[in-house]
């Protein structure tokens, strides 16, 4: 994805990263909001971006915080008009495998779509 290439970090490693499923068609804005729900609910510094569930680039934490991207924010958020807590716009899943503990997070979700185990386990499931 042309559009989201700012975000991606030449030396982050893609083996090892987090793994984030994106939509396809998803704005530059979109995606760094997804990526700032991530970064914001767990202490992770890789991230491996899939959009479509092809790879399309890994970044970190540290290039997010140096371009800025983690400070992006809706129209509004300026005016303190957002609460604190859970974003209402991103709420990140975490699925994982039964059987090999793989893990994908996702910020939109079709039911009729749930990721599957990259390691070929099968459907991941959504923790309660």
């Amino acid at each position: 994805m042309e559009n989201l290439k700012l975000l991606f970090d030449p030396s982050a490693p893609a083996d090892g990263a987090v793994r984030l499923d994106l939509p396809g068609g998803l704005t530059l804005e979109d995606a760094a909001g997804a990526l700032e729900a991530l970064l914001a609910a767990e202490a992770v510094e890789y991230v491996l971006v899939v959009v479509d569930g092809r790879p399309v680039g890994a970044t970190s934490r540290s290039w997010l915080v140096r371009i800025g991207a983690t400070g992006m924010r809706s129209l509004g958020d300026g005016a303190g008009a957002t609460l604190p807590g859970e974003s209402l716009r991103y709420r990140l899943l975490r699925y994982t495998c039964g059987t090999c503990r793989a893990e994908i997070r996702r910020v939109h979700v079709d039911p009729r779509d749930p990721p599957a185990c990259p390691n070929g386990h099968g459907i991941l499931e959504l923790p309660r």
